[in-house]
């Protein structure tokens, strides 16, 4: 697993905190059926994915899917985003700017450099949404 792999990273550092504050993490990877196994009709989904778009690598972004079309390339593309809105109160979408998708050990060294700082955005960002979603944090 290369720079797609930067989320599942990211997620061990800030799970333990998440996980204090009720906040359950799901490393999905590439099962995407147990995602609707996951999923109840009150949740806050936020997905954290490796992405590429026109940032710098290591930024990190949060937003509203725009479904059905997606300005950025995320390395999971093929998440079923109409089913998913369908199922969930609210989809959010962390994304973190990678250097290359590539089938390579390890993480690019501008990730590795940078991935306390990644994971301290990350959940920055989301404690910001669910804050802003009145759940309590």
């Amino acid at each position: 697993m290369g720079d797609d792999g930067v989320s599942v990273e990211v997620l061990k550092i800030i799970k333990k905190e998440l996980e204090e504050n009720n906040i359950k993490i799901f490393a999905i990877e590439t099962d995407i059926n147990s995602l609707f196994s996951i999923i109840e009709e009150d949740d806050v989904v936020i997905f954290v994915d490796a992405m590429i778009s026109s940032g710098k690598v290591g930024e990190v972004k949060a937003f509203k899917p725009n479904l059905p079309e997606q300005n950025e390339f995320f390395c999971h593309v093929y998440f079923p985003w109409n089913i998913i809105s369908k199922m969930a109160k609210e989809i959010y979408i962390i994304g973190i700017e990678v250097e290359d998708i590539d089938f390579k050990i390890g993480l690019s060294k501008k990730l590795q450099d940078e991935i306390y700082f990644i994971a301290n955005k990350t959940l920055f960002l989301i404690t910001n949404i669910l804050t802003n979603l009145n759940y309590k944090v």
